[in-house]
């Protein structure tokens, strides 16, 4: 056993408290962010325009998710999340929000569970609010591909 990992259970023994229920949903939410990003940037080049400013942006904070959460991970376990980087959806560009939409509003459920956590809660919520705009915003572009 490392050092680090001895030192972490004995202060969770001390403290009389398990491993913070966040700590292992965190990697998966990032891997879902991270996946986000990356397919929100490459749709960004295939919409332009308003719907490709509004793509970008969504990449943006969803790449600022994923350095919260890391941020998070790192003070909870006192390592870092290494995680490789996902590769971006390739999908019909309506498929790929679809997919995308599954991943938002799983990382939205999560997000409102972790918003009563003590010392994260406030950043939970912020994340989740965010995620309810980025479904909104999913919404608004395969409804407007429907009317091309």
């Amino acid at each position: 056993m490392e050092v680090s990992q001895k030192a972490r259970e004995v202060w969770q023994r001390v403290q009389g408290e398990a491993v913070p229920y966040s700590l292992q949903q965190l990697p998966q939410m990032i891997a879902e962010e991270k996946q986000d990003a990356a397919t929100y940037l490459y749709l960004s080049h295939r919409f332009g325009g308003k719907e490709g400013a509004m793509l970008r942006r969504m990449f943006e904070e969803e790449q600022t998710h994923v350095t919260c959460l890391r941020g998070i991970y790192r003070m909870v376990s006192g390592e870092r999340c290494s995680l490789h980087t996902a590769p971006a959806e390739v999908d019909e560009p309506s498929i790929a929000l679809r997919k995308c939409y599954g991943r938002e509003m799983r990382c939205l459920a999560a997000y409102e569970a972790l918003s009563g956590d003590k010392e994260y809660g406030p950043v939970f919520a912020q994340l989740a609010a965010e995620e309810r705009e980025h479904c909104k915003n999913i919404l608004h572009l395969i409804g407007k591909m429907d009317l091309k």
